[in-house]
């Protein structure tokens, strides 16, 4: 199995509320270059979960257009930024049983839930916070028991760092 966790690229702060930040325009073309980046490594997604926030919305429909993801994209108060790790950890888990082959998934959110769930994927205390428009990469076997290996990043300028 493998997760993608994708920060959702950068938002203005026009709005009335956290909610309804909007990407910004560069936030916009960050999250097409982060999508193409992605496509050119020929990743796909057997789903994509997203935030109920606005940004991270817009960056998952960016990000599922450059790659050519069809399916819908799965919406989810799991997501918000102080989220429950352990409610996310169980989605996934529930996610893989009896898909073949092995699933990837895509969650598109916030920090601190990202790091959070980095942080329980690979068993480590802590993961450091991913940057805007960043992607990482987490693979382990579908039962989610035991721990998963950091495979790589890819920012939104395309650059790939192995881990």
């Amino acid at each position: 199995m493998r997760v993608t966790l994708i920060r959702h690229a950068e938002a203005g702060d026009d709005a009335p509320r956290d909610e309804a930040r909007a990407l910004t325009v560069r936030g916009r073309d960050d999250a097409r270059r982060l999508g193409r980046a992605l496509h050119r490594r020929g990743v796909d997604f057997s789903l994509m979960v997203t935030s109920p926030l606005v940004r991270a919305v817009q960056t998952a429909e960016i990000v599922a257009a450059a790659i050519k993801h069809d399916d819908r994209i799965l919406v989810s108060d799991l997501l918000v930024p102080e989220g429950a790790v352990s409610r996310v950890v169980a989605f996934l888990k529930s996610a893989a049983r009896g898909v073949t082959p092995a699933p990837s998934i895509a969650l598109v959110a916030h920090e601190p839930i990202l790091s959070a769930v980095a942080a329980a994927l690979i068993g480590k205390p802590r993961h450091p916070p991913l940057r805007k428009a960043e992607a990482l990469r987490v693979r382990f076997d579908a039962t989610l028991e035991g721990k998963g290996s950091l495979r790589w990043r890819v920012d939104s300028r395309g650059r790939r760092e192995r881990l």
